[in-house]
C-alpha cells in the first residue's frame, strides 16, 4: 500500500500536530500492518504533551497506544494473523532477554519498547506494529469497547493484587478514567460499598451515574471520617489511581487493608510514619501495566461482563484530536477515544 495518510504527531513540547504523513509500509518478516478503527486517550499522552511534559516522547512519533484495528498486510513471518482479522495492541513491548524479563516479570523490563511513544502509534489512519505486539479480538467486538483493552488490562493487575473477595468495601481515590474502570471492575467482581474520592463538580456527578455508591469530596468534608461513617471501620481495598494519594489511601484503609498504587505522578512526594503501616498490617502494593493480561481483559470485553462505552464524553475524529486532548486535560471529560475515519 502507498500513499500518505493523516496522524497525530508529537512534534514538540506540548505541540501535537494532525498532518499528511507517508502510509507505513510492511519491510520486516514481521512487521503487520493495521488499519485503525479506535484509538482511546490515555493519560499517557498527556503527560506527553503537557508542558514541561511529565514525560518523555520521542519527537516526531505518533501518539496513541490504546488502539484497535484490522490487519491489512503482514510480514513474510507472521503466521498468526491474516488480512482481515481484527487485533489490539499490546504497546509495551519488553526485551525478552534481561534479568527481569527472564523473572517472568516483563512489565518492569529494564529496555521497555512502547508504542505510542517510542515508536509510532494509532492516532492515524494505518499503524504497523511487530506481531507479537498484537492479541486476536472478535469481528462482532465494538470498536469503541476495544479500546479499553489496554487500559483494562492495566487495571486487572491491579485487582489482582487487591485480592478483592466478595462484599469487602472499597475505596478508589479519583474518577479519572482509570479510577472509573477499577469502579466498573471491582463491582462486577462483587465489591461491596465502592466510595470515589474526587474534587472535581463534574466528575463527582459523573462517578455518580456510573454507579458509585458513594463519592467524596475531600476539600469539603473529613475524608477519614466520612469513609468510617459508611464503612465502620475502613476499607479493605483502597486504589489511588491518581498517584498522589498514599497518605490518603493510608488513611482511610482498615486494619489489614490493600492499598493498590496505580496511578502516575512523577513528581508527588509524601511522608509516612512506618509504624502506621507496621502496627496496622497494611499492604501497600505498586501496580505497573500487567503482566499477561490481554487475554483476561479481552474476554471480559467480548462477553460483556463489563461495558465501558458510557464512559467515553468525547468521540474525537483526528482532526478535533488536539484540542479534544486539551479539553480532557483540563478535566472536562472522562474518557476520549479517536476515530480516525471520522470525518
Amino acid at each position: 500500500m502507498h500513499g500518505t495518510m493523516l496522524a497525530a504527531v508529537f512534534e514538540d513540547e506540548g505541540r501535537l500536530a494532525v498532518r499528511e504523513v507517508p502510509i507505513p509500509v510492511v519491510r520486516g518478516p514481521h512487521d503487520v500492518l493495521i488499519k485503525i478503527e479506535a484509538c482511546g486517550v490515555c493519560g499517557t499522552d498527556i503527560r506527553f504533551l503537557a508542558v514541561p511534559p511529565v514525560i518523555q516522547a520521542r519527537k516526531g512519533v505518533i501518539l496513541g497506544h490504546e488502539y484497535v484495528g484490522q490487519v491489512v498486510e503482514v510480514g513474510t513471518d507472521v503466521l498468526q494473523f491474516q488480512p482481515g482479522d481484527r487485533v489490539a495492541v499490546i504497546p509495551d513491548l519488553p526485551c525478552g532477554r534481561c534479568q527481569f524479563c527472564a523473572e517472568g516479570r516483563p512489565n518492569l523490563c529494564e529496555r521497555m519498547v512502547s508504542i505510542g511513544g517510542d515508536i509510532d502509534g494509532g492516532f492515524a489512519h494505518y499503524a504497523l506494529a511487530p506481531a507479537r505486539a498484537l492479541y486476536p479480538i472478535s469481528a462482532e467486538l465494538p470498536a469503541e469497547e476495544g479500546a479499553f483493552v489496554e487500559l483494562l488490562s492495566c487495571v486487572l493487575g491491579g485487582v489482582q493484587k487487591a485480592a478483592l473477595l466478595p462484599g469487602e468495601d472499597v475505596v478508589i481515590l479519583g474518577a479519572g478514567p482509570a479510577g472509573l474502570v477499577y469502579l466498573k471492575v471491582l463491582k462486577t467482581a462483587g465489591a461491596g460499598r465502592v466510595i470515589m474520592v474526587e474534587v472535581s463538580p463534574w466528575r463527582i456527578e459523573f462517578a455518580r451515574r456510573m454507579g458509585a455508591d458513594e463519592v467524596v469530596n475531600p476539600q469539603k468534608e473529613d475524608l477519614r471520617g466520612a469513609v468510617r461513617a459508611i464503612t465502620g471501620k475502613g476499607a479493605h481495598v483502597v486504589v489511588d489511581a491518581v498517584g498522589s494519594q498514599l497518605t490518603a489511601a493510608m488513611s482511610v484503609a482498615r486494619k489489614g487493608g490493600r492499598i493498590i498504587v496505580f496511578g502516575e505522578d512523577h513528581k508527588a512526594e509524601c511522608t509516612i510514619r512506618p509504624q502506621d503501616i507496621q502496627g496496622q498490617e497494611l499492604r501497600i502494593l505498586g501496580s505497573f501495566i500487567g503482566i499477561h493480561l490481554f487475554p483476561k481483559a479481552v474476554k471480559m470485553l467480548e462477553s460483556g461482563v463489563v461495558r465501558f462505552q458510557d464512559l467515553i464524553t468525547h468521540r474525537l475524529s483526528l482532526t478535533d484530536l488536539p484540542a479534544g486532548i486539551a479539553e480532557l486535560a483540563a478535566g472536562h471529560g472522562a474518557k476520549g477515544v479517536c476515530f480516525p475515519w471520522l470525518s
